[in-house]
């Protein structure tokens, strides 16, 4: 099903595709889209329906049916992808999954138009940290899937990659590689009467699985003062870790948001002093710029981070929180502690934070980067 807009005058014809993620994906349509759109492309996102209605843009939506599971997804719904970027007659087209690499490589053979693969991740890397695929294959699905991607990629035009560790990964495989990083969109977590909120609280907002630091987190709320409110929003990875988390003795002291829209996120950041991002250490982690790091400190909150090398040059060193081992409750809990029982000092952190994306940190310098690569990609 379309949603119809007005076109005029274009830049250039562009189609971004997506069989994984929802349309109103943040780097996907809010970041990357909506500014090519602004710039003056001619913008049609082809993705999974978001039971959020996208209004007030000129890109157009296509919305394709949530899979049924991870095989209807990699087969009937990539050739869906496939068949509405045919009909989208794109000059470029921008692709988000390695499941659609191939779809990439047909449209690169049979359209003509110049062809972008976006890596958000480092995907021969994170296969083996899969759960769903079984560990005896996990070497073996990588190796395959490693084959596929380097094969492809240096077929198409530009690998777009969200972070530098991901741009120097493709630097010797790809036509072309560009790091377009997945920083936050400056101000959008913007509270004007931020004094007057009592920020109190904890929070972690993303993905709930068990490579996300999940369980080591509640083992600290069981360790820290229980005036401290502790938040967390987001989906569960699987029924069976839902089941064991609801489980945690914990549980009882959290406040549960489910899946929340950008709204209430914000509503969330709002009341506390410090995000919780402990990824554990596997190997696609080690080297992340995880979006959520950037957005808390965008919302002025003080960050408890895992102690990865390439963290502490934000987080540390950027005296923006505080670096713990994510699998030690004990560090997690002393980091909440130390934070809550100083709150100028996590005051100070967060203002640094949000002075750092400002700077350095925020979309608006990463969006001027894409519009350019576009026009170079057109040019040539």
């Amino acid at each position: 099903m379309k949603s119809k807009v007005n076109r005029s005058a274009s830049r250039g014809k562009v189609c971004h595709l997506t069989s994984v993620h929802r349309v109103n994906d943040i780097r996907i349509f809010r970041k990357e889209c909506a500014t090519l759109s602004r710039a003056g492309f001619d913008v049609t996102l082809v993705g999974v329906k978001s039971p959020e209605i996208l209004s007030g843009t000129n890109i157009q939506i296509v919305n394709l049916p949530t899979p049924e599971n991870r095989a209807t997804r990699m087969i009937g719904q990539t050739y869906r992808v496939y068949r509405e970027a045919l009909k989208a007659n794109a000059q470029v087209y921008h692709f988000h999954d390695p499941e659609l690499l191939p779809c990439g490589l047909m449209l690169k053979k049979f359209t003509g138009a110049k062809v972008v693969f976006d890596s958000h991740e480092c995907f021969r890397e994170d296969v083996v940290e899969k759960d769903w695929i079984p560990k005896i294959l996990r070497k073996s699905v990588s190796y395959g899937v490693g084959a596929i991607e380097d094969f492809v990629v240096e077929k198409i035009d530009l690998v777009i990659a969200a972070t530098p560790h991901i741009e120097k990964f493709f630097s010797s495989r790809a036509n072309s590689v560009v790091t377009i990083n997945n920083y936050p969109i400056a101000d959008e977590f913007k509270f004007p009467n931020l004094q007057e909120i009592d920020r109190t609280g904890v929070c972690y907002a993303g993905a709930l699985s068990p490579a996300r630091g999940i369980l080591p987190f509640l083992d600290a709320v069981a360790l820290i003062d229980r005036d401290i409110p502790v938040h967390i929003a987001g989906t569960f990875a699987n029924d069976a870790f839902e089941e064991a988390v609801r489980s945690h003795p914990s549980w009882r002291y959290i406040t549960y948001h489910g899946q929340v829209d950008r709204k209430v996120v914000g509503q969330i950041y709002a009341s506390c002093f410090a995000g919780i991002v402990t990824l554990l250490p596997a190997p696609n982690h080690v080297n992340s710029q995880p979006n959520k790091l950037f957005e808390y400190m965008s919302s002025g909150l003080a960050v408890i981070g895992s102690n990865f090398p390439i963290w502490k040059s934000v987080i540390e060193d950027g005296e923006a929180g505080l670096l713990v081992d994510p699998s030690s409750p004990s560090q997690i809990a002393a980091a909440i502690q130390v934070l809550h029982e100083d709150r100028v000092r996590a005051e100070r952190m967060g203002q640094q934070g949000a002075r750092l994306v400002r700077e350095l940190y925020n979309w608006n310098r990463e969006g001027e980067r894409l519009v350019e690569v576009y026009d170079d990609l057109l040019a040539s």
